[in-house]
């Protein structure tokens, strides 16, 4: 949902210095990275345009997103990123833990980061060619001038069912795009006056995709446990699946039971988000010979993993990884590696839950 041209010349005039910000991130890019560092995705523009104080880059990425990234020219420091919905594949994962576009409502949202947040009372509610949109943000714990903003929309076809009160907004308007931006630049382009939902608190995120759901597990360790697993995942390095695995239960990021086992390997659905570089995981899983959560299926034993499955086709979920850093791995005897493959659920609660989704797992193997 990109901004209009007027909207960004009324920037151009009102916009301050920026503070500073770190550590969260949209495809691998931050607030105050230099614009060159924008080379790291590896695609050219799809758009650019320098218009007074300010470059502007857009990207369309294979799967259909959009990235626009505003630098001031002064010394090239980003200042504004927007993640946006190409409509493809409704759950295709932001850069947020836990926020899926097209899928997650503002319902979702308001549960997740524990409030409204605040409004800008010019993004309150404004109309998009798409339909009607809104907009929800939250400053960023640890990340001072930092401000994270989740446009929601409601499609065309259903503003009748909203008005009619048959519908209600939060149940129908969907996360279309995410906007990462220095609240200084904002107060240019948006305005200084907010409305602020009293319940309103500066959410977690951490950098790199990793995980720091807002809904944190209940336990001071459960942080520590799943960063344990993202790092087994991230497969630069031997470790036992029954040891990270467990310790996910241990924290309550896992429940006890899993929700489907086959051929011996459990997935576990998880209670509080696990995200693995840009990708939510519907389930975790794992296998060792040895553990008291494994079992043996018929014939050949499975390999010595963990992984995850994530919404997406193969191309897509590697695609995410590529823009996070994080790529694929060729096959080496005996040394682990990183795959990415197509992936479905037999059991049948699983299997309701993500009826005529396309899913992929993401393993990481040591043997």
């Amino acid at each position: 949902m990109r901004l209009s041209a007027t909207s960004l010349l009324l920037c151009f005039a009102l916009c301050a210095s920026t503070a500073p910000a770190t550590a969260q991130s949209m495809s691998g890019l931050s607030l105050r990275d230099d614009l060159s560092k924008t080379a790291t995705l590896g695609l050219k523009p799809a758009a650019t345009q320098e218009m007074g104080p300010f470059s502007m880059r857009r990207w369309t990425f294979p799967d259909g997103n959009e990235l626009a990234v505003t630098a001031r020219r002064s010394d090239g420091r980003i200042v504004y990123l927007e993640s946006s919905w190409g409509g493809r594949v409704p759950g295709s994962p932001t850069d947020f833990p836990g926020v899926a576009f097209g899928e997650t409502t503002l319902s979702d949202l308001r549960r997740i980061m524990g409030s409204n947040g605040f409004s800008y009372a010019s993004r309150t509610m404004f109309e998009t060619n798409e339909g009607i949109g809104t907009a929800n943000s939250y400053e960023i714990a640890g990340a001072p001038g930092a401000v994270v903003t989740f446009i929601s929309l409601v499609r065309k076809s259903e503003i009748d069912g909203i008005r009619s009160g048959k519908r209600k907004l939060g149940e129908v308007a969907k996360v279309d795009s995410v906007v990462l931006a220095d609240a200084a630049y904002l107060d240019g382009l948006w305005g200084k006056e907010r409305r602020s939902d009293p319940n309103a608190k500066p959410v977690r995120w951490s950098g790199g995709g990793e995980p720091s759901p807002p809904q944190a597990p209940a336990t001071a360790s459960g942080d520590d446990a799943v960063d344990g697993f993202v790092r087994a995942l991230e497969c630069n390095g031997r470790f036992k699946p029954e040891v990270v695995l467990e310790a996910l239960q241990r924290s309550g990021a896992i429940g006890a039971k899993p929700a489907q086992v086959g051929d011996g390997i459990p997935s576990f659905e998880p209670r509080t988000p696990i995200v693995f570089h840009g990708l939510t995981a519907t389930t975790v899983e794992g296998w060792n010979q040895r553990g008291r959560l494994f079992s043996r299926g018929p014939g050949t034993a499975p390999p010595v993993h963990v992984g995850i499955t994530v919404i997406g086709d193969e191309k897509q979920v590697t695609e995410t990884l590529r823009r996070n850093g994080i790529p694929v791995s060729p096959y080496v005897e005996g040394k682990p590696f990183l795959y990415v493959t197509s992936a479905d659920y037999f059991a049948p609660g699983l299997t309701a839950k993500y009826r005529d989704r396309k899913l992929s797992s993401v393993i990481c193997t040591v043997n």
